[in-house]
């Protein structure tokens, strides 16, 4: 029997990459995301659930959904304010906070309590690099990141004699499609290559980046392989694909 993934966020960007292509190497794929199924890519092998995880009662449903706590479990749902700092709500900002922490803790607490004793379950929390750089435009997003980065460490003590492993994927600037044309625009406007062009946006976002291209989906993909694959070992580890853009002393 195929191994079954539930892997949020999965309606486009890195979300879909992940489950297009556990489901590729013949797992059993459950995605969930925002967007209607109509707006997804449709990937073959992967069953779209259309859901709002900034709602409790689609957090709270999530295991009855599933119908068995998955084998695999790939956080991965992102949600940014939507607009500047000054001008965000309290309720726009308890939506940040539901999505990008409050939802993936209670969901895996869920999912590992309804999980039978013999059974293994690998949960990789997706986060960002940017919880270290909090700027006035970023803090709230940043806060979150960090917040989430706090509770998968405790789901990790939790997950000590539950048959599990809770491990942290910390990513650094992605090649996301929007980003890539961008760059690529930005190239074609000034007639220099977008190598160069990519190096200079790296350059001046995060000086502390040691890479100078934009970390592709596939080494993520990759990286998620990588910690499924330790098993009870990576519980409370942090792979960093990050470019050593958290910090040299982190």
């Amino acid at each position: 029997m195929a191994q079954h993934a539930f892997v949020t966020g999965s309606s486009h960007g890195l979300g879909a990459y992940l489950a297009a292509r556990l489901a590729g190497e013949g797992w059993k794929v459950t995605g969930l995301g925002r967007r209607p199924e109509s707006e997804t890519p449709g990937t073959p092998g992967v069953d779209y659930i259309q859901a709002d995880l900034s709602r409790s009662e689609t957090v709270e449903r999530i295991p009855a959904l599933l119908g068995e706590t998955p084998d695999l479990i790939v956080h991965n749902a992102v949600s940014y304010p939507p607009r500047g700092a000054q001008e965000v709500s309290l309720t726009e900002l308890d939506d940040v906070f539901r999505v990008n922490a409050l939802a993936p803790y209670r969901m895996t607490l869920d999912l590992l309590a309804a999980k039978p004793d013999a059974k293994f379950t690998s949960v990789i929390v997706v986060n960002s690099e940017s919880m270290y750089h909090a700027d006035r435009d970023s803090g709230v997003y940043a806060a979150s990141k960090a917040a989430l980065r706090v509770l998968t460490a405790s789901l990790a003590e939790a997950s000590r004699s539950r048959n599990a492993g809770v491990a942290t994927l910390l990513l650094g600037p992605l090649a996301d499609p929007d980003k890539v044309e961008q760059l690529r625009r930005v190239a074609d406007s000034r007639g220099v290559d977008q190598a160069e062009i990519t190096r200079i946006f790296l350059r001046k976002s995060n000086p502390d980046l040691v890479i100078e291209e934009l970390i592709d989906f596939e080494a993520c993909y990759r990286s998620v392989q990588y910690i499924a694959g330790l098993g009870r070992t990576a519980n409370g580890m942090v792979c960093r694909l990050d470019g050593g853009s958290a910090g040299s002393l982190i």
